[in-house]
């Protein structure tokens, strides 16, 4: 079993889905944001990339959460926003999504044999479950704005510290490596780190403060949620 680290959703390749087990990687905050939506009641998420796949899913059932460039979408519920979603209570209902990078990133993963939602909030629980599946792993980091996310790396590095851990004999390429000693440097202070990286600053400047201390947060969950025939449920976990 091979771990291998892929950046931004630019860099992706088929090889890198086709037959194995992705995690689809957006600390800040698409893949937070799913983790939180289903944790606190949501019964699904339906991740689109448009406009017009989100609106085309409007029903009395359906709860719209999705940004541009950091900015709500006009007429949608909330913001991209893990911790707005706790202000109300939507259980049994499902969230339309739509982000900048989050949302494509999971797209492109459709070809996986199994495609996963992780962050640092349920980081261990979701590298336990691609390593159940027996598959080559791909940790695949969103980005933002064609660039690497370094948040998204220390998540990926999370996993691979787990994974290691979990077995020992497993391969990494040289950037899972990388991204585990990253962790390892900056995991006392991941809130303060999270705040200085390029996506930090930008949600900072939009007064997202409180999202990325919550984001920030190391294994707070056991959700670890599942693409299913284009929309994401929870997996059960033992």
């Amino acid at each position: 079993m091979r771990i291998e680290v892929v950046q931004t959703v630019e860099e992706v390749r088929q090889e890198q889905i086709v037959g194995r087990t992705v995690v689809v990687i957006d600390v800040l905050r698409a893949s937070s944001t799913i983790v939180a939506a289903l944790h606190y009641g949501f019964a699904s998420v339906f991740p689109v990339e448009t406009l017009k796949q989100a609106y085309d899913l409007r029903s009395e059932n359906t709860i719209f959460s999705g940004e541009r460039n950091c900015k709500k979408i006009p007429d949608f519920d909330y913001n991209n926003s893990p911790t707005a979603l706790r202000q109300s209570d939507h259980t049994g209902k499902s969230l339309v999504l739509t982000t900048t990078n989050g949302t494509r990133a999971i797209q492109k993963a459709a070809r996986a044999e199994n495609v996963f939602i992780g962050c640092l909030l349920n980081a261990t629980a979701c590298i336990k479950e691609a390593i159940a599946r027996h598959h080559d792993i791909t940790l695949y980091c969103a980005g933002t704005r064609q660039e690497f996310a370094l948040e998204d790396g220390l998540a990926a590095g999370k996993m691979v510290q787990v994974a290691r851990q979990l077995v020992p004999s497993i391969q990494l390429c040289d950037l899972s490596q990388a991204m585990e000693a990253c962790y390892c440097q900056f995991a006392h202070n991941l809130p303060a780190k999270l705040q200085q990286t390029t996506t930090g600053k930008r949600l900072v400047q939009h007064q997202y403060t409180e999202d990325i201390v919550y984001c920030s947060q190391v294994d707070l969950l056991k959700i670890v949620p599942v693409v299913r025939e284009r929309r994401i449920l929870p997996l059960p976990v033992s």
